[in-house]
C-alpha cells in the first residue's frame, strides 16, 4: 500500500476492527468507510485481504453496479470465481486460474 499511496492512488477501506493509525503512518491517507458497499462505490478495484463474513456474504451483484471498474483481486480465495465472472467482474485470485 505505501508505494501505491506515494504514487497518488486513492484508497478506501472498510475495516471496523482497525483503529486509526498515528499521523504520518502509511494508512493515515486511507479513507475509511463503515460498510463494504460504501467503500466500493465508484471504486476501480476490490482487493480482498481478509476472510471477514461481511465480504463472503456481500451482495456482489449490487457491488458490481456500484463500482466504476468491476475488478476483484481475491488474496484469500474467499469468493466464488465462477459466480463473480458470471456477474461481470474481472476476477483474479491467488492460486486459481
Amino acid at each position: 500500500m505505501p508505494r501505491v499511496a506515494r504514487l497518488g492512488a486513492p484508497w478506501s477501506v472498510t475495516a471496523t476492527a482497525v483503529v486509526r493509525p498515528a499521523a504520518g503512518e502509511p494508512w493515515d491517507s486511507v479513507t475509511r468507510f463503515p460498510t463494504v458497499q460504501q467503500a466500493l462505490a465508484d471504486a476501480d478495484a476490490a482487493v480482498i485481504v481478509t476472510e471477514w463474513p461481511e465480504l463472503a456474504e456481500l451482495d456482489w451483484t449490487e457491488a458490481h453496479s456500484a463500482m466504476r471498474t468491476p475488478v476483484i483481486f481475491d488474496g484469500r480465495n474467499l469468493l466464488d470465481p465462477d459466480h463473480l465472472r458470471e456477474i461481470g467482474f474481472r476476477y483474479t485470485s491467488v492460486g486459481h486460474p
